[in-house]
């Protein structure tokens, strides 16, 4: 994939809006350190929601944590593939959703 330029609407010091040539609307960047506390933040709310009756708020929450899971993988592949350490001590691949 050939790098292409995007259009920076607006930074702050940990995500940008910007606008990929081939995307209708932009997007949001998030920083891979902040992605990963959105991940154990997520991942506290769905084992909090196990404790709970409500099974659609489970499956909503489990959804949540997975979805944040999958970015966050593809993240640490790519770094890794750059020769880029992680900004975040534990990889996710470490890191289960589910307690044992």
């Amino acid at each position: 994939m050939e790098p292409k330029e995007i259009k920076i609407f607006s930074y702050l010091p940990n995500s940008a809006i910007v606008q990929l040539p081939e995307r209708k609307f932009p997007g949001i960047i998030l920083q891979g350190d902040s992605l990963s506390i959105l991940f154990d933040q997520a991942k506290e709310i769905y084992l909090r929601a196990k404790q709970l009756p409500d099974e659609e708020i489970q499956y909503e929450a489990l959804m949540m944590v997975e979805i944040i899971q999958e970015y966050l993988s593809h993240y640490e592949e790519v770094l890794n593939k750059h020769g880029l350490e992680l900004p975040y001590g534990i990889s996710i691949r470490e890191r289960k959703i589910q307690e044992e």
